[in-house]
């Protein structure tokens, strides 16, 4: 495996942050209701200015880079709610417009899912902070596509880059761009001594097949 100088950074910044913690004996309940030996939460790089503006100024290399390479879109979308403060920071410093993609539809007033000046035919570029079975990803593509627009590419802090995630991606034809990897992710933490061999291998068997080892570690 190698990682690019962005994926050893964001890596190294959120292992310092915190943000990344290994459980291998004692796995982690995910909102899907699957177990699992690492947890991502992103929403700590907020409080942190020097890596708030770290992850916001390589969202933006990275579009722009995209953007050579011809990808084109109207509004940057965040989806609820992690996305929404990364999306906004990226908004601002590419001075487009910005829109939000709810998990579900309001029950109330206008009952919108997308929320902002929503026009039909708009591309969007979506925003999550971490992508893990792209469940999220999912939702948010049938929810812009409902609204009449079209998402035309997605950006993320993290890709674990699971089976699942790459089937849904290629079913919704989005290609995502992420800062880094759940690879590189391990690398930056054998590094820093935050996990051994068999932790690792621990996480690697539970990348491979998530479903299979939750049930086996569901005791």
């Amino acid at each position: 495996m190698t990682e690019s100088t962005t994926s050893k950074s964001i890596s190294e910044m959120l292992l310092s942050l915190g943000c990344v913690k290994f459980s291998p004996e004692r796995p982690f309940l995910y909102a899907s209701g699957l177990k699992g030996p690492i947890y991502c939460d992103n929403r700590k790089i907020l409080s942190h200015v020097p890596a708030r503006d770290l992850v916001a100024e390589l969202l933006v290399k990275q579009v722009e880079l995209w953007r050579k390479d011809g990808l084109l879109f109207d509004a940057v979308a965040g989806l609820a709610t992690a996305g929404i403060p990364h999306a906004t920071l990226l908004a601002d410093r590419l001075h487009c417009p910005m829109i939000y993609i709810r998990s579900s539809a309001k029950e109330h007033g206008a009952k919108n899912q997308l929320e902002g000046d929503i026009r039909p035919g708009m591309r969007l570029l979506l925003v999550e902070d971490l992508v893990n079975q792209a469940s999220s990803l999912e939702k948010a593509c049938h929810a812009a596509k409902n609204a009449g627009t079209i998402p035309v590419g997605a950006v993320a802090i993290v890709d674990y880059q699971m089976s699942k995630s790459v089937q849904i991606l290629s079913e919704q034809g989005l290609v995502l761009k992420s800062l880094t990897t759940f690879q590189d992710l391990l690398l930056a933490a054998e590094r820093q001594n935050l996990l051994d061999r068999k932790g690792r291998d621990i996480l690697m068997d539970w990348h491979q097949n998530p479903e299979r080892w939750s049930s086996n570690n569901s005791q």
